[in-house]
């Protein structure tokens, strides 16, 4: 007699973990804040919208709500990404959430609330490189940035096995923390404050990476930095013409608000 039964047990399929930051191959195109033009930025529909595209890197930011959890927006304030007003770090993580996210992109994305770092980690780890945007406890740097929150960071990196698909971008403060807390975890140097000394500062703080910063740069600091083993991130571009342009002068990665399009520069 013929068996109609269905066997319904699933085997769980693995995630197609992608090399590491230290062997992947250059160049690159990095979904800067994830598909942005699809998607409200730094949301995890971006990011996974950016990862499903095949984006090889991620950029995202991190700063802290007041009880210390690690969320992920690049504006400390709530007015122009969200339904809310006021400074991110006065609000609790629970009030954070109840403000919307996603509505001022468009309806479609009414309700998207505001991603933690850690769940973007749970959904994405090892999927994609992950340039991380740590951000200051002021735009240009010039506080000391809080031990705690740094290991905090570091901490989710472990827990997720990110750490090396992960480099942070920061500017010299967290550079000093990540060099004597985890200087295994890559570094790509800020053009914050002097964006002209940037490779100098690159230097000094034995960075892998510097990200370059539209209008300030040039040939003479793309090629002094490879010169000292450097790659050089570029901040940022969505024209086809441009973007070929800075691959012929020697630029490793170019960060880009519209993924698909200026993929298609590697593509062709």
């Amino acid at each position: 007699m013929m068996n109609n039964s269905i066997n319904t047990t699933t085997t769980a399929i693995p995630k197609p973990f992608i090399e590491d930051d230290a062997t992947m191959g250059y160049p690159r195109i990095c979904a800067h804040r994830g598909f942005k033009t699809v998607a409200p930025e730094n949301t995890l529909p971006a990011f996974g919208a950016a990862i499903a595209l095949g984006a090889p890197e991620i950029e995202l930011d991190v700063r802290f709500s007041k009880d210390g959890i690690p969320v992920v927006s690049h504006d400390d304030r709530l007015d122009r990404v969200s339904n809310g007003t006021g400074v991110i770090q006065d609000f609790t993580f629970e009030e954070l959430r109840k403000f919307d996210f996603g509505i001022r992109f468009n309806p479609h994305f009414e309700g998207l609330r505001i991603a933690s770092f850690e769940e973007v980690l749970a959904k994405f780890s090892r999927q994609a490189i992950i340039n991380l945007h740590v951000k200051s406890t002021n735009e240009m740097g010039t506080e000391p940035y809080p031990k705690a929150q740094f290991l905090k960071i570091v901490e989710l990196l472990d827990k997720y096995d990110q750490r090396r698909h992960t480099y942070f971008m920061a500017t010299a403060e967290i550079m000093e923390l990540a060099l004597e807390y985890a200087p295994d975890i890559r570094r790509c140097m800020s053009s914050d404050p002097d964006r002209w000394a940037i490779v100098d500062r690159a230097i000094k703080y034995k960075c892998h990476k510097v990200q370059l910063f539209k209008p300030c740069y040039n040939q003479e600091m793309i090629d002094k930095a490879h010169a000292n083993g450097i790659r050089c991130n570029f901040f940022w571009s969505d024209d086809l013409d441009e973007a070929r342009k800075l691959l012929d002068m020697g630029v490793d990665t170019i960060l880009t608000n519209d993924y698909l399009n200026i993929s298609r520069v590697l593509a062709g």
